[in-house]
């Protein structure tokens, strides 16, 4: 289970609380729109080469969702120019007030671009897998998120735990880790446990917390999706496009900011 799995259910449980945009902001390698089985007409790729606008290339995935579909394959879109994401966090400013909620598929990494999207964000969400390299990325990444926004609070997800046990054990290492050397201590959500219903999800090109509910790990994220719907439900929305204009870095892996109406 990948970060696109989780955002794709996440935005799912959303979409069905208030209007939610998603956006694969995976500009190079995106597959948001696989996990929502739809085919966009249209992606960030052709806003970004001016050939429509960001209104333009919006995809409905259902009633209360909608995508801006990310490049697939398309190298140059990984790092966009400075202009070119001057123009994107315009065009999203003026889009995003239609929505109460905006979910961010981002890339992973410590680019600028990569960077600029969580720092812009009203929450971080980053997601772990018991793994020391994982744990070795994501502490990484909140390094560079902290020397930028270190006022921003960090959530995060232990995903594919092998159970109960090791996921405490992954969440305490990393809070511990966070806590010691950067002065910050993430605060976890919970765990996603290694589950066969996530596969058949994704072959079947559903969110799993609308293709298997009942499952170990739907209904887990069920959970994880509710506690992020009450954090944002509690926050005075900044707004990603208006924020993104004035911020210039942070960020990893997936994000989220919400907003009333």
């Amino acid at each position: 289970m990948g970060k696109s799995v989780l955002s794709a259910s996440i935005a799912a449980y959303f979409a069905a609380r208030g209007r939610t945009l998603l956006v694969d902001a995976d500009l190079g390698m995106g597959n948001a729109h696989i996990l929502q089985g739809v085919k966009p007409r249209a992606s960030l790729v052709d806003f970004i080469e001016g050939e429509h606008t960001i209104g333009d290339i919006r995809t409905s995935c259902g009633e209360g969702l909608d995508l801006l579909a990310g490049g697939s394959g398309i190298p140059h879109m990984a790092l966009l120019q400075r202009e070119d994401r001057a123009r994107l966090s315009e065009q999203l400013a003026e889009l995003e007030v239609a929505y109460k909620f905006l979910l961010l598929d981002s890339a992973a990494g410590i680019s600028s671009q990569t960077m600029s999207f969580a720092a812009a964000a009203d929450r971080l969400l980053l997601i772990l897998t018991p793994d020391v390299t994982s744990m070795t990325d994501a502490y990484g990444f909140l390094k560079v998120h902290n020397q930028v926004r270190p006022a921003g609070e960090a959530l995060f997800v232990v995903n594919r735990a092998g159970d109960e046990e090791q996921a405490h054990k992954t969440a305490d290492r990393f809070r511990e880790v966070s806590e010691q050397f950067l002065g910050v201590q993430p605060r976890w959500l919970g765990f996603l446990p290694e589950d066969p219903a996530v596969s058949a999800s994704v072959n079947q090109r559903t969110p799993l917390i609308l293709n298997d509910s009942d499952s170990p790990a739907g209904r887990a994220l069920s959970g994880i999706s509710g506690q992020l719907f009450s954090e944002l439900e509690c926050l005075s929305p900044r707004g990603l496009g208006r924020s993104m204009r004035s911020v210039a870095g942070g960020g990893s892996l997936w994000s989220a900011t919400g907003r009333r109406t």
